[in-house]
């Protein structure tokens, strides 16, 4: 079939999926190629349909039906015949479900409001490197008991209202903890529906989420009733007003290049192969590395991932998204996801992995990579480059980074500095991280790596890679419980790995905390400080001069109207004395602590400590 000639035929801008009204309920699919399409409605998740109605296609491919009666409550899938044979799927618009998605769900989303939904905003920011991303499960967040959340909520949407459980010790955990931080923005791994978890059992699996079944829908193992498809719609938006509250805002990781399943995914049952990309002897082509990847090019592929995005920015109020192998994704899409997007909340965080899981069959200069991020300039990319600069090569546990010995990689610090990866000299477009949910987290790192330095020495490690992140021009990212050295015992993968390995466990703050109350000491310092939330490639070029420095070292001034700041770095094992630019200086940032403050004054040198960064301020008249 000529999917091109299905595009230039049967393109339909309308809406699409269920729509209740008053006195009436809508049901609209596109499927041009059927022979016949029925919705077939259900009063509950089990049992025989209580109706099947015939739907009636229109000239444009899309069936439609439209009851006299406001079905809420009820539960629906259609019947689609190809050749013949009619099969059973879900709705591919459906945006409610039961418990693991066997049957479609016809959700009041009115009625789902929490109190005061109507007033809830969007988190404003002035430009994007004004965001502080922490990224986090939902699952991960509270399910260790070390949270002190109550049971029933841990691992589940419910945890993050709770603004005051603690640690015996006092510290906070929790949504207090990201409070006390400063973060400005939480990004969720995929709380769309996913398989790999049941939803009646979720503590029986395990599964970060990234493989798709349903994108419009939450999944059900953060609910606490997963049989209640109303309940999981209210206790995320309640997810999203709570962090709001704190001034926190929601990003969403959406994982549109591929899904879970294909032959009887929910796409190939409405329309065999359209939502796919596939060679001519119908080989699913496998950019994902997940064995298929959807044809964003198509119109009616484009148009469902557009759709998508608005539904989730507009009904959840979601802030921002974040983008899975974003390169299988093709650029044309992404510019109209950003259009769409900016027109409802102009705030909007867009951000995504500029690559691929393998070879894709959208031709590269169509791909949304980091290497066309000129074609997509609103959209910021992960620097893998400043990551492995400053840890070491993510794929080699002993590879050594800047910050455990490997000093090669000064000029590649530089730049992550600037804020010039090579692929974009805009500092807008560059996500600075040094650890995200996969590979090995920073502290496992360090140990397969640094074994051989002592345990303060990594910690001094952990502490420079933090201010690497927090000092360059750019995003700064951070991974969930990376301030208080977060470990997965070693695992590279746990996607999978069980609840032992992957949950937080805030008992570590007691331990680590002086590590988190740095990375909170930067955060605030940063937010202070314009000069280090640069917007443009020319205010970067201006305002930074690389100063010689002791080998190994790096020095950069950064002049601004107001002031002048000087970053220092030394990631060598002991101590450095570093010349100063004329004037008096005064330490904001040591390797220890973090302060608006000035702790000390120098003129002409200063004795950098061991493995560690230093800011200095400068007043300009």
């Amino acid at each position: 079939m000529d999917f091109n000639d299905v595009d230039r035929n049967y393109s339909y801008s309308g809406e699409l999926g269920v729509e209740l009204s008053e006195n009436s309920t809508s049901f609209s699919v596109w499927a041009p190629c059927a022979e016949n399409v029925e919705l077939k409605l259900y009063d509950s998740q089990t049992g025989g349909p209580r109706e099947v109605v015939p739907l009636k296609k229109g000239d444009d491919g899309v069936w439609r039906y439209v009851s006299p009666e406001r079905l809420s409550g009820l539960y629906y899938t259609y019947a689609y015949t190809y050749g013949g044979v009619a099969r059973e799927g879900l709705d591919v618009y459906a945006k409610s479900a039961g418990a693991n998605a066997l049957r479609g769900y016809i959700a009041d989303f009115a009625a789902t409001d929490p109190s005061g939904w109507d007033r809830e905003t969007y988190v404003k920011t002035q430009s994007p490197v004004d965001a502080v991303i922490y990224e986090l499960s939902v699952r991960d967040f509270s399910f260790d008991e070390s949270s002190n959340i109550a049971p029933s909520a841990r691992g589940t949407f419910a945890a993050f209202y709770d603004r005051y459980s603690r640690l015996p010790s006092g510290r906070p955990t929790c949504l207090g903890h990201l409070k006390n931080l400063g973060v400005t923005h939480v990004q969720l791994l995929p709380i769309f529906d996913f398989e790999g978890v049941d939803e009646i059992n979720p503590r029986s699996e395990y599964n970060w989420g990234y493989n798709p079944a349903n994108y419009n829908l939450p999944d059900g193992s953060f609910s606490r009733e997963p049989n209640k498809p109303e309940r999981r719609i209210n206790e995320l938006k309640k997810l999203v007003q709570s962090l709001h509250r704190e001034g926190i805002g929601v990003v969403m990781d959406v994982v549109y290049n591929h899904t879970s399943r294909t032959g009887d995914s929910s796409f190939d049952i409405a329309f065999p192969q359209y939502y796919y990309r596939v060679d001519e002897s119908g080989r699913y082509s496998n950019g994902s590395g997940c064995g298929n990847e959807l044809a964003s090019e198509r119109a009616m592929v484009r148009k469902f991932i557009v759709d998508s995005v608005v539904w989730w920015a507009k009904e959840y109020r979601m802030d921002g998204f974040r983008f899975d192998l974003m390169g299988v994704l093709d650029i044309d899409t992404i510019n109209e996801i950003t259009r769409r997007l900016k027109e409802i909340n102009p705030s909007v965080l867009l951000y995504g992995e500029g690559w691929t899981g393998g070879a894709t069959m959208l031709a590269y200069e169509r791909s949304a990579m980091r290497d066309n991020a000129a074609a997509t300039p609103e959209v910021a990319f992960f620097n893998d480059s400043f990551r492995d600069a400053i840890k070491g090569d993510t794929f080699s546990g002993p590879a050594l980074g800047y910050i455990s010995g490997n000093f090669h990689f000064r000029s590649r610090i530089i730049d992550g500095l600037l804020g010039r990866p090579g692929w974009t000299g805009s500092p807008v477009q560059t996500i600075n991280y040094c650890e995200a949910h996969d590979n090995l987290t920073l502290w496992d790192k360090l140990t397969a790596s640094a074994g051989g330095y002592s345990e303060s020495d990594r910690k001094k490690m952990a502490r420079l890679a933090m201010f690497l992140v927090m000092t360059a021009q750019g995003i700064p990212f951070l991974h969930g419980g990376q301030d208080f050295l977060r470990s997965k015992k070693n695992d590279p993968n746990s996607y999978r790995s069980s609840d032992d390995v992957n949950s937080l466990k805030w008992y570590m703050l007691d331990k680590n905390g002086l590590e988190s109350d740095y990375c909170r000491g930067l955060i605030s310092f940063r937010k202070k400080h314009p000069g280090l939330r640069m917007r443009t490639e020319s205010e970067v070029s201006s305002a930074f001069e690389v100063l010689a420095s002791p080998d190994g070292t790096v020095e950069l001034r950064l002049n601004t109207p107001t002031e002048c700041l000087l970053i220092l770095v030394n990631p060598v094992p002991r101590a450095k004395m570093m010349t100063l630019p004329d004037g008096e200086w005064y330490l904001h940032v040591s390797d220890i602590t973090a302060s608006e403050s000035p702790m000390a004054t120098y003129c002409e040198g200063i004795i950098v400590p061991p493995i560690s960064g230093m800011v200095l301020i400068r007043k300009e008249n």
